[in-house]
């Protein structure tokens, strides 16, 4: 069998080997992947780690260290290498591109371009290692010989590796990533001025009319020290040429700093946004069952008190950016995006940890769009959309929204209602009111027996000072039943009483159940 073959053969054993792929999953996700709790572990480690090596060497300087300490730092190192070859691996997956590779070579009918392939390959490789943060790496964990000097300048390089493991730092890193060409052009302009000051100071001083300046490098230093404005005063021009060739530098000087603060001002603010949402992402990870409320209006506004009265996790989700200000300013979680876009629902993890999500926009269109976003994401999950036209119902349930809620109807309802029955309806609304006491409850029934039933009498729950309203039957869908007249009611497993009465006498009820009474 010739190399060729043996590749693919190979290939085609890992891709088809489910240990493999679970194992090279986990070892991404411990490295890559920002929403799993088993990076965050990870992150925290490695921190902690680069920190013990960093302190070595601080007090290595004037301390004898045991030798155990080395082996600390000996074992750090090997860490740090296991860890720069794992993110080698998992940067590509080099069986795939073979498969498609050899694929794609078999249906024109020609035989695996292996120089072609090894050329891909070392690419992709090449690409990763000589990344910022890969060279990075690479001088951490490079053999440094104490006795040499110059080798313990690469050891500083493990304190940049906590970009690596620290997300809102590594976010303001890109900022310099970003801005690339601006820093080039700023770094060229100030090469240039470095060199011609120096050439200047060198050429005027350097001949013995200054005794600090005995060598090109020290016009460098006394140039770079002038033009950052710093002036440690050690070197001074001692001529009329140095002293004008130091004005020009002060006052280029300025403008480079005007206008490097201009550049990094304006890239922090535009990353600083993006930290700020990486933050809240990172806090919504950790919810489990929250509800995702699209649209801060009037209706999200009484909603998200509502939950945050009841204790419930929640997340706001809207486009205005001073609506996510004034949500936040009331502690809430709030995100500044676009509920319809795909990408935001899925950073929200919406199909695994949401409970149900609002879609309570100003916008019926908007709304749709949420909805159908949603959708496409988790069919399974329950969606209220708020609707201002009445001709949306049918789109609203069509696109799979479960509940649809018209608030100027329900607003006009509830007047027509006032108007009719004031007594009645100002009972209702004391009822409800916090303050008073009475409360709706849902009490669901768990009986040991699923094919058992229980037997529950008005006496009982006068005993308990309950009034119920209602039973929701599980057998047959959802049936309401209202004011159920049997007495004694045969309540059977899952069903949902509901029931008004006092937070402490429910809690009682509710007891009782559990232990059979």
């Amino acid at each position: 069998m010739d190399i060729k073959a043996s590749l693919v053969k190979f290939s085609y054993t890992i891709a088809s080997s489910k240990k493999y792929q679970e194992f090279k999953a986990e070892v991404k996700e411990i490295l890559e992947d920002t929403n799993s709790p088993k990076k965050r572990y990870f992150d925290l480690f490695m921190i902690v780690l680069v920190l013990a090596t960093i302190l070595i060497l601080i007090f290595e300087i004037k301390h004898n260290l045991p030798p155990w300490i080395y082996a600390i730092e000996g074992s750090a190192i090997a860490i740090f290498i296991v860890e720069w070859l794992g993110r080698l691996w998992v940067n590509s997956d080099v069986h795939q591109m073979v498969i498609e590779s050899y694929e794609n070579a078999e249906s024109k009918n020609r035989a695996l371009p292996l120089g072609k392939l090894l050329k891909e390959v070392s690419v992709k490789k090449l690409k990763f290692i000589f990344s910022p943060m890969s060279i990075i790496d690479l001088l951490a964990i490079l053999p440094s010989y104490r006795p040499l000097r110059f080798l313990r300048f690469f050891l500083l390089f493990r304190l940049f590796k906590i970009f690596r493991y620290t997300q809102n730092m590594n976010f303001l890193m890109k900022v310099f990533v970003e801005k690339k060409f601006e820093f080039f052009t700023l770094f060229i302009l100030f090469s240039f001025l470095v060199f011609f000051a120096s050439t200047v100071i060198y050429v005027f001083e350097g001949t013995g009319a200054n005794d600090n300046i005995n060598s090109f490098y020290d016009a460098i230093y006394w140039a770079v020290v002038t033009i950052t404005t710093v002036g440690y005063g050690d070197i001074s021009p001692q001529t009329g040429e140095g002293r004008f060739a130091t004005i020009l530098l002060i006052v280029s000087g300025l403008g480079i700093i005007a206008f490097t603060t201009s550049i990094v001002t304006t890239a922090m603010t535009e990353k600083l946004a993006q930290v700020k949402e990486n933050n809240i992402l990172s806090q919504v990870s950790k919810l489990q069952n929250f509800v995702v409320i699209c649209g801060y209006g009037k209706m999200g506004k009484v909603f998200a008190e509502e939950l945050f009265n009841s204790g419930e996790q929640f997340v706001i989700v809207d486009i205005d950016e001073q609506a996510v200000i004034r949500a936040s300013e009331k502690d809430y979680l709030a995100l500044n995006a676009d509920a319809s876009d795909l990408s935001v629902l899925e950073s929200l993890n919406i199909s695994e940890n949401a409970k149900y999500v609002l879609a309570m926009t100003n916008d019926d269109a908007l709304n749709l769009s949420i909805i159908l976003s949603i959708r496409s994401i988790n069919p399974n999950i329950d969606v209220i959309a708020r609707a201002n036209h009445v001709s949306s119902r049918k789109k609203f349930l069509i696109a799979g929204a479960k509940r649809v809620i018209f608030p100027y109807e329900t607003a006009a309802i509830a007047t027509i209602e006032y108007l009719e029955q004031p007594l009645a309806y100002n009972a209702l609304e004391i009822i409800s009111q916090d303050n008073v006491g009475p409360v709706t409850d849902e009490i669901e029934i768990f009986l040991d027996d699923p094919q058992s039933h229980r037997e529950i009498t008005q006496v009982t729950l006068k005993k308990y000072g309950l009034k119920l309203v209602g039973i929701v039957k599980k057998g047959d869908g959802e049936v309401f039943e209202f004011n159920p007249k049997s007495d004694p009611l045969f309540v059977e497993d899952l069903d949902i009483l509901i029931v008004i009465g006092y937070s402490d006498d429910i809690a009682s009820f509710k007891t009782a159940l559990i232990k059979g009474k």
